[in-house]
């Protein structure tokens, strides 16, 4: 059974909190660099670099369910999570210095194959690290709205470092030098390797010693449970036989497509589509930390006034607007031109939006998946936690790599050349980027708020489960 809300110390809640960050240095670097910094930089063709995110990302979507089921069969005097965080997280760290520094003299195929393999590498031992740490949130607490205080610290501290590197990134290390844009010189993202590799392995650290507390009192495996290769999926069927699970992950993989080509051209759409400079790049820290604190407060009173899923519709739908009103105003010719006063205050504006809207779907998300492991223990007699988000994690990461990889090809399609300078690239070619981000994100935000309607797991529902849980744990005992 899991432990009742009031268990939770706050020193456990925020040090397990910390642990979301070595995922969101990930997110940071592969969002913000990864693929400007092998295109631009290292010459890599936008479709080779987008197939290396396929391949990589449709990797760690099968490791995802494997280690998932490891850990949920996992006995050991540390507990089923917590020694995988440490084997997980410490060579993850590491990884981030290979990633920005591949050998010199090779060629398009050699440039490739390293990121190629260090990315598979990479996001392997951060699902070893990542899955675990997921499942534990779902276990810390079993009361509704405690959970989306869980969620809610866990999405915050992840954005909080996923802001904070691409704005010391942007102010200093990739200030012009000599006349060259700083984003276009190989040696400023080893010190971005570095940084990367540093937060990673400190948060990991501090997750797993803050953590360590709580081990007595989370769920262990059954005793007698072991873990077989078959056993991933047997659990991935039991699993999607839930309605409500699998409405759950229509969302996620319509979310996960929007997010994949949207990463993918974030900084060309910066650079090039706005021509903003490093200075304007770094300054999106403010929204980005002011829609994050607003996203934190809102969710207070809006999460115990309104169901999940209908907050997560809600939610769904003011992205797809977001999306559509300040590209499609500059695409329609409705905004000045670029440098002009009005364009980067509107940039900011709609960043927090975006970053408010982000982070209460992603809080929203982990709670509905807590509450929809208690629905599936009702009916199974199992819990899944390891399960239900590694499946999550299954299909958010193979859409996302799918979505790098379409907006890889965009790249080469649209013709911008590597080392182009802001200011250089045609207005046709900006116009295919732009077009194809705003149909692309705001068509399949649309797709999630239509899935997210559909859910039926409400406050009221949740209570009945929670109730019958609590019935039958006190006939076993």
């Amino acid at each position: 059974m899991t432990q009742p809300a009031q268990a939770l110390t706050a020193t456990e809640k925020w040090t397990y909190a910390i642990g979301n960050m070595p995922f969101s240095v990930k997110d940071a670097a592969y969002v913000n660099f990864v693929v400007f910094y092998y295109t631009q930089v290292h010459g890599l063709s936008g479709t080779l670099a987008g197939l290396a995110m396929f391949i990589a990302l449709s990797w760690d979507a099968i490791s995802d369910p494997i280690v998932g089921s490891w850990s949920d069969s996992l006995r050991t005097r540390w507990g089923r999570r917590h020694p995988l965080l440490v084997a997980g997280g410490i060579p993850t760290a590491l990884l981030f210095l290979a990633l920005f520094a591949p050998p010199e003299g090779l060629g398009e195929l050699g440039i490739f194959a390293w990121l190629l393999t260090v990315s598979l590498l990479l996001r392997t031992f951060l699902t070893i690290y990542y899955i675990p740490f997921s499942a534990m949130g779902a276990e810390l607490s079993s009361d509704y709205d405690e959970r989306t205080v869980i969620a809610k610290a866990r999405v915050t501290m992840g954005w909080l470092v996923g802001m904070l590197l691409p704005a010391i990134a942007f102010t200093v290390f990739f200030q012009p030098q000599n006349g060259i844009d700083g984003r276009l010189v190989e040696a400023n993202y080893w010190h971005y390797g570095i940084l990367s590799a540093l937060a990673a392995g400190v948060a990991t650290l501090v997750c797993v010693v803050g953590t360590r507390t709580a081990i007595p009192r989370l769920p262990q495996a059954a005793p007698g449970v072991t873990f077989d290769w078959a056993q991933p999926l047997d659990d991935l069927k039991l699993i999607f036989r839930n309605r409500n699970f699998r409405i759950s992950m229509g969302a996620t993989l319509a979310f996960g497509m929007c997010a994949g080509v949207y990463t993918t051209l974030g900084l060309y759409m910066g650079t090039y589509f706005w021509e903003f400079s490093t200075d304007q790049l770094a300054g999106f820290i403010a929204p980005t930390a002011i829609g994050t604190l607003l996203a934190f407060v809102c969710l207070n009173r809006l999460g115990r006034r309104f169901d999940k899923p209908t907050l997560l519709s809600a939610v769904s739908f003011g992205l797809a607007i977001n999306v559509v009103w300040l590209i499609g105003a500059r695409l329609l010719g409705l905004l000045p031109d670029n440098g002009h006063p009005l364009i980067y205050p509107m940039q900011l504006l709609n960043l927090g939006i975006a970053v408010m809207l982000i982070v209460a779907l992603q809080a929203l998300s982990i709670s509905l998946w807590a509450d929809i492991l208690d629905e599936q223990q009702l009916v199974t007699g199992r819990r899944q936690e390891g399960v239900v988000f590694a499946a999550g994690s299954f299909v958010g990461k193979a859409t996302t790599g799918a979505g790098s990889l379409l907006a890889g090809i965009v790249i080469d399609l649209s013709g911008i050349a590597p080392g182009a300078a802001p200011g250089a690239v045609s207005q046709g070619v900006l116009q295919s980027l732009g077009w194809f981000t705003l149909v692309t994100i705001g068509s399949l935000a649309m797709v999630a708020f239509l899935f997210f309607t559909r859910l039926q797991l409400s406050r009221a529902d949740h209570m009945k489960v929670a109730s019958q849980l609590a019935a039958q744990g006190s006939m076993e005992n």
